[in-house]
């Protein structure tokens, strides 16, 4: 077993409180998770998020009891670091800065691997981690304008707290509605085009 590291970043039109706020909240960083729906919050120890508190994560579908995670740092508007109770002995670090744009989120994990997988499995976190920030990302600049702040409360109400394959389909309903209003919009352009050429 090795350790190894996988750090990216990601930058964000939208204050450092904010997004350091979106990183402290358990609840809602673990909903725009690409493991959403596998990974879940069961509880909150101590004074989270301050350094000792914890929470535990259960993994659905596994025989495994749910895991502690433990706050190693929290600086606010600066740095979260927290460490996993597992076998890879994972250990997490956000920090947040900010930039003429905004603000800069880098994420790092650290963990142990088997030197053979070593290359594959950094790779699938790497992976997993770039949509994590993305998803991070698309939320936090839902904030400048009302439009955006209205679909950011419906986001909050109705669309995070399911599970991914609920998320799917409704993606899919919408995008149908999307097609069919583009068609009808077309029809009804191609109709009146063809009531006025042949008057």
């Amino acid at each position: 077993m090795i350790y190894t590291k996988v750090t990216e970043f990601i930058d964000i039109e939208a204050p450092r409180q904010e997004v350091f706020g979106l990183i402290t909240h358990i609840e809602r960083r673990m909903q725009l998770s690409p493991l959403w729906g596998i990974a879940s919050v069961e509880a909150k120890n101590g004074d989270y998020p301050q350094v000792g508190s914890s929470y535990q994560v259960h993994i659905a579908g596994g025989e495994q009891p749910p895991y502690e995670t433990v706050i190693t740092t929290y600086q606010p508007y600066t740095k979260f670091a927290y460490c996993l109770d597992v076998d890879r002995q994972t250990s997490v670090t956000w920090t947040v800065q900010s930039i003429k744009l905004g603000t800069r989120l880098t994420y790092q994990e650290e963990f142990l691997v088997d030197e053979e997988t070593e290359q594959d499995f950094s790779q699938s976190v790497r992976e997993v981690v770039r949509s994590w920030l993305a998803n991070i990302q698309r939320y936090a600049e839902l904030r400048q304008s009302n439009t955006k702040r209205l679909a950011r409360w419906l986001v909050d109400r109705f669309y995070l707290g399911l599970r991914p394959d609920q998320r799917r389909i409704i993606l899919t309903i919408l995008f149908m509605q999307a097609v069919a209003a583009i068609a009808f919009i077309m029809a009804a352009v191609g109709m009146g085009l063809a009531s006025l050429i042949f008057r």
